[in-house]
C-alpha cells in the first residue's frame, strides 16, 4: 500500500511539473490590429512584436491595415477575436470610433491593449504608447528657441487622432509664449496625416505670404519631408527650421543635408516589445506594468505605460542613433 501511494505521489508530481511547462496549449494568442498610414515605423513595429511573441512562446497574428481595404479594421478585429485570441493589441484608425470593436472584445472576454494611438472615451485594459504631450513640448521648445521671430507654419496631425492634439497642445505651450514676435501664417490640421495634402497646404500658405517662412512645426517626419519638398518646389533657398518625429532614415538624411532641423527618436523596438510582454501577462492573468494614468476623456483614467522621446539634431545623430545601432554610418552618411 505504501509503495502504491509512493508511486501515485510521484506520478502526481510529474504531472504537476509537466503541466507547468510551456506548451503550445499554454501559449497566449495575441491579435494585433494596426489601423495606420504609410509611415515606415509600423512594419518595423510589426516585426518587433512578432519577434518578442516568438521568444515568449506565444502565438501572434498581425494585421497591418493602411487603407481599410479589402477589409476594414473592424472586420480584421472581429475575425481575430472569433479565431480565439486571448488579447487584442489595437492601434485605431479613428480614435473616436472603436466602440463596436471594444464591445465585441468584451463580449468574447478578450482583453485589449491600446497601442501608440490612444482610444478616446472608451475603456481599455492598458495603454502602451509615448508621452505625446511631453514630446510636443520638446518640439515647441526647440522651435521657439531657434526661431523667436518671423513667419511660422503650424501643422497638426489628423484631427481625429488624439495624439496629434496632445502634440499640438504641448508644442503650443512654448510657441504661445512668443506669439507677440512671430506671425503664424497657417495653423491647420492635416487630414489623414497625408504628406501630399500637407505639401499643397504649405505651398499655398508660403506663396500667399510672398514666399516667406522661417519655421514649420511638422508633427512627424513624413509631414516634415512634405514641407521640405514644398519649399524646394517654391525655390526657397534660405534656411527654414522644420521639426519632425519618428527618426525615419529619410528625415535623418535631411537633417544631415540641412533640410530638416530635428526629429524625435523614440525606442519603438522597446515600445513594441513591451506591448507584447504586457499582452502576454494579461493572457496569463498576471499583473501588468503601469507607470502612469492617462486621461482618454472617458469616465475614468486608463492604466498606462508611457515612454518619452529624445531630440535628435545634426550634432547628436551619431550618439543617439548610430552608436546605439539604430542606423549605421553608411545608411546615414553614405559610403
Amino acid at each position: 500500500m505504501k509503495k502504491f501511494l509512493c508511486c501515485l505521489g510521484s506520478l502526481l508530481l510529474v504531472a504537476t511539473l509537466l503541466s507547468g511547462c510551456s506548451t503550445k496549449e499554454d501559449a497566449v494568442k495575441i491579435g494585433v490590429s494596426f489601423g495606420v498610414g504609410s509611415a515606415s515605423r509600423w512594419p518595423l513595429e510589426q516585426g518587433y512584436m512578432e519577434e518578442r511573441a516568438k521568444e515568449l512562446g506565444d502565438e501572434i497574428e498581425v494585421r497591418l491595415n493602411t487603407t481599410d481595404t479589402p477589409k476594414t479594421q473592424q472586420e480584421d478585429c472581429f475575425e481575430m477575436i472569433d479565431s480565439g485570441i486571448d488579447v487584442l493589441i489595437l492601434t485605431p484608425r479613428d480614435v473616436n470610433n472603436t466602440e463596436e470593436i471594444l464591445a465585441y472584445a468584451k463580449k468574447k472576454n478578450v482583453k485589449v491593449v491600446n497601442y501608440a494611438r490612444v482610444v478616446l472615451g472608451d475603456n481599455v485594459d492598458l495603454f502602451v504608447g509615448y508621452d505625446s504631450g511631453r514630446i510636443g513640448q520638446s518640439m515647441g521648445q526647440y522651435l521657439s528657441e531657434k526661431v523667436y521671430e518671423g513667419d511660422y507654419i503650424i501643422l497638426r496631425g489628423d484631427s481625429g487622432d488624439y495624439n496629434a492634439t496632445l502634440l499640438y497642445e504641448g508644442a503650443m505651450r512654448y510657441i504661445d509664449s512668443i506669439r507677440g514676435s512671430i506671425n503664424i501664417i497657417m495653423d491647420e490640421a492635416v487630414p489623414g496625416w497625408s504628406a501630399d495634402t500637407a505639401k499643397e497646404m504649405v505651398k499655398n500658405a508660403v506663396a500667399q505670404n510672398g514666399n516667406r517662412v522661417n519655421a514649420i512645426l511638422a508633427p512627424n517626419d513624413k509631414l516634415a519631408g512634405a514641407c521640405a519638398d514644398a519649399l524646394t518646389e517654391l525655390g526657397i533657398t534660405t534656411p527654414v527650421v522644420i521639426t519632425g518625429m519618428d527618426a525615419e532614415l529619410d528625415a535623418v538624411k535631411r537633417i544631415v543635408d540641412g533640410k530638416q532641423d530635428m526629429t524625435i527618436y523614440m525606442d519603438l523596438k522597446d515600445l513594441a516589445r513591451k506591448a507584447v510582454e504586457e499582452a502576454d501577462k494579461m493572457g496569463r492573468n498576471q499583473k501588468v506594468d503601469v507607470n502612469a494614468d492617462f486621461d482618454n476623456q472617458g469616465e475614468s483614467t486608463v492604466a498606462s505605460y508611457l515612454i518619452n522621446g529624445q531630440v535628435v539634431t545634426k550634432q547628436n545623430i551619431d550618439k543617439i542613433l548610430i552608436d546605439k545601432g539604430y542606423y549605421t554610418k553608411e545608411e546615414v552618411y553614405g559610403n
